[in-house]
């Protein structure tokens, strides 16, 4: 995998990508594999290679899903478990089709972060961008429609993967849109008959981008 293609290390030298590389190695996941578990010792950093990891937590029982968020192609896993005062895995991450992560082992990670400033640069840089995204996260669940947010979310996934993405369960786009899976099928349905979206099972595609933009302002 092209590091550049990661957001966390895209503006890193040559030099400081080649020193990431050797400490890496890939992972491969079968569909439903879990990467990691809530609770356990965080030991490496995970970078998506190819297919979807969810990302979720269980209800104190133990048996409802609370999807926090899922992760594609160049998407970072555990970034800021590495750094709690007590490193474990914060929620759980599971494969939603075949997957590989680059795994960067967490104490090589530290020791290159110390050598590198570039690398510290670009981790405090990344994780302020993600603090950002958490904010406009916070706001879209308490301000905005569901409508407004299943478009914003569909537009999202467009820019990062482009046409015929394939889209998570109902059930799981509805726990990240913070409401409920008939919601989600409502507005999925209403945007399809507004030719707003194509579907084909799961697989979305956006005819016109700008008119979905236009709808959801």
């Amino acid at each position: 995998m092209d590091l550049k293609q990661v957001p966390l290390f895209r503006d890193l030298a040559y030099q400081d990508l080649e020193a990431i590389g050797q400490e890496a190695w890939a992972r491969q996941l079968k569909r439903g594999e879990m990467l990691f578990l809530e609770g356990e010792p965080v030991h490496a950093l995970f970078v998506v290679e190819k297919g979807l990891i969810k990302v979720y937590k269980l209800d104190p029982e133990g048996r409802k899903q609370v999807v926090l968020h899922l992760e594609g192609p160049g998407r970072v896993l555990a970034e800021v478990a590495l750094f709690l005062d007590r490193p474990t895995y914060p929620a759980s991450a599971e494969a939603l089709e075949e997957s590989q992560v680059l795994v960067i082992p967490k104490e090589r990670f530290f020791q290159l972060v110390e050598a590198r400033p570039p690398l510290a640069r670009a981790l405090i840089r990344y994780l302020a961008r993600r603090q950002g995204q958490l904010l406009h996260l916070l706001d879209r669940l308490v301000f905005h429609e569901v409508r407004e947010r299943l478009g914003e979310y569909l537009l999202e996934r467009l820019q990062q993967e482009g046409q015929g993405f394939t889209l998570p369960t109902n059930p799981e786009l509805a726990a990240l849109l913070g409401t409920i899976p008939e919601a989600v099928s409502r507005n999925l349905g209403q945007l399809y008959r507004q030719g707003l979206i194509r579907l084909k099972g799961r697989q979305v595609e956006i005819p016109d981008p700008q008119a979905l933009a236009d709808l959801i302002k």
